[in-house]
């Protein structure tokens, strides 16, 4: 293999400095003239019809320069193309504590929050869903999303695939297990907090976000606002962590690009740390029913998966997550035959995404746990039935997922060696807890159902040397770095580091 003369080598975080420095600008740090300030008024029940919204407080308080309600921003917007079920003020029906209702924007934060608390919304209290239980049971009042489903229960999403023989591979097994499992959810917490700047000059939009996805922004700003998208310009700002928790577009980046068309003026939009919990994406609530069978020596001959996903008040990242759940439970474990029955559910709480794993981690915590329980049925090692499950490399899962290089084996070595596992005494109630698992993350996973560009990048070179520009984001994982020292390994030619670098690539084992 040639020597590479950037890749694989430790170079500074290339936006390190301004950040320790504080220096880097984000989006509550940008300040533009005659700025104003907008707060949001949200929902305080979870489940309820909007019977009116007077403002006419609001708007007469002095300070207040604009208030918008759900009548002034009427088309619904999301993540996905079958996911197009958020306004970005709702108008006829809240659907968890939290969901955005009218907007002021005002001289400063203090008048707008004042305003807020003078708008009075009339609404009319129908049932909550809260548990996925009773989302799966015919709705009370009417399903939670009403115009999207023609169920009477608040089915979002199903799934169902199956690959082999499973009845075959059931049939095979020595040792077959059941076990339900529950994982309760969890959250972001982003050091900082959601926010957004937008300014409206001869008639173009520009905004600047904390987002993670500025494409679809853009996409849901030219959407909702009815805007051409050469019109508007999304800038990424300097980030402080998304975890999935900004690749959505939300309601507060729309309401300030309204406010600046309807005033005139920049606005900007903060989400308190409060508001966060309610707007951002939290990982899916799962129920699991897992059926495996063994041999006896520990092999799996077929494996029937059956999640339920609380995917909240919208849909979000939804269809795809629940996907996710089941996909992507085959390629660490070779499972000769695989059923895998999914579906999502609407509930009355804040809106479920993709919370770094995009709804794999929910498997995968339930697949290690049935393994370690099956593991002691059998009297075998949990390590050992895990062991000799792992995928190989480059093969193929049941459900044709290509495994390409894969250093599961290497590295359970690595962790075995330095836990010194087989000789610690394990007593039930002695010593040290250990456990080992297995996970994987859907990385790269292509995204084929639209046009927007996804791999895109622009090289320049000028007298200041070669910078790339690319439109994905950078949010912690470094890729800037990434994407020039890859430029680094195309040089200019003709330059004295392009005639070395080619030395480098022709050099051989024997070459001084």
């Amino acid at each position: 293999m040639s020597e590479l003369g950037s890749v694989g080598k430790s170079f500074p975080k290339l936006d390190g400095s301004a950040k320790a420095r504080g220096q880097a600008v984000y989006a509550d740090d940008i300040a533009l003239p005659r700025m104003l300030f907008c707060k949001i008024l949200r929902a305080q029940a979870p489940h309820a019809r909007i019977l009116s919204v007077d403002t006419s407080a609001a708007r007469r308080m002095p300070g207040v320069v604009a208030v918008l309600t759900g009548r002034d921003l009427p088309i619904r917007f999301g993540i996905l193309p079958v996911s197009q079920d958020e306004a970005a003020l709702e108008e006829h029906k809240v659907r968890y504590v939290g969901d955005p209702v009218a907007a002021v924007a005002a001289v400063d934060e203090e008048t707008a929050a004042a305003a807020c608390e003078a708008i009075k919304v009339a609404y009319q209290l129908l049932e909550p869903v809260m548990t996925i239980e009773e989302a799966l049971r015919e709705a009370a009042d009417e399903p939670i999303q009403e115009s999207f489903s023609r169920r009477k229960d608040n089915v979002h999403r199903m799934v169902s695939y199956e690959f082999g023989d499973l009845a075959a591979g059931f049939a095979k097994a020595d040792h077959v297990r059941e076990d339900v499992f529950f994982f309760q959810g969890n959250t972001h917490l982003p050091m900082e907090q959601h926010s957004a700047v937008a300014s409206y000059v001869d008639d173009r939009l520009s905004i600047w976000s904390s987002t993670q996805v500025v494409h679809y922004v853009h996409r849901a700003l030219s959407r909702v606002l009815e805007l051409p998208m050469n019109r508007i310009r999304v800038i990424g700002a300097a980030h402080g962590g998304g975890f999935g928790g900004k690749t959505d577009p939300f309601a507060h980046e729309i309401v300030v690009s309204k406010l600046a068309m309807v005033t005139g003026r920049p606005v900007k939009c903060t989400l308190t740390r409060e508001e966060v919990f309610y707007a951002h994406r939290g990982r899916h609530p799962t129920l699991m029913w897992y059926r495996t069978g063994l041999t006896l020596d520990g092999r799996i001959t077929a494996m029937h998966l059956r999640p339920a996903l609380d995917g909240a008040a919208y849909g979000s990242y939804g269809a795809a997550s629940v996907f996710y759940t089941g996909t992507l439970q085959t390629v660490t474990y070779d499972i000769p035959a695989y059923k895998f029955e999914g579906a999502r559910v609407y509930t009355n709480k804040p809106p479920c995404g993709p919370k770094r794993g995009h709804g794999t981690p929910q498997g995968r915590f339930g697949i290690e746990l049935h393994l370690e329980k099956i593991a002691h049925d059998l009297g075998l090692d949990p390590v050992d039935v895990k062991r000799r499950n792992f995928m190989k490399p480059f093969t193929r899962a049941v459900n044709w997922l290509r495994v390409t290089s894969c250093g599961l084996e290497e590295c359970t070595d690595k962790v075995l060696a330095a836990s010194c596992y087989g000789s610690r005494e394990r007593r039930p109630g002695h010593g040290m807890g250990f456990a080992i698992r297995s996970s994987i993350r859907g990385a790269g996973t292509a995204r084929c159902w639209n046009d927007i560009p996804h791999s895109r990048v622009k090289l320049t070179v000028d007298t200041s040397g070669a910078p790339p520009y690319c439109d994905r984001r950078e949010s912690g994982q470094r890729g800037a770095r990434v994407h020039a020292q890859s430029a680094a390994e195309e040089p200019v030619p003709g330059t004295r580091h392009a005639r070395a670098a080619t030395a480098r690539r022709t050099r051989t084992p024997d070459t001084p």
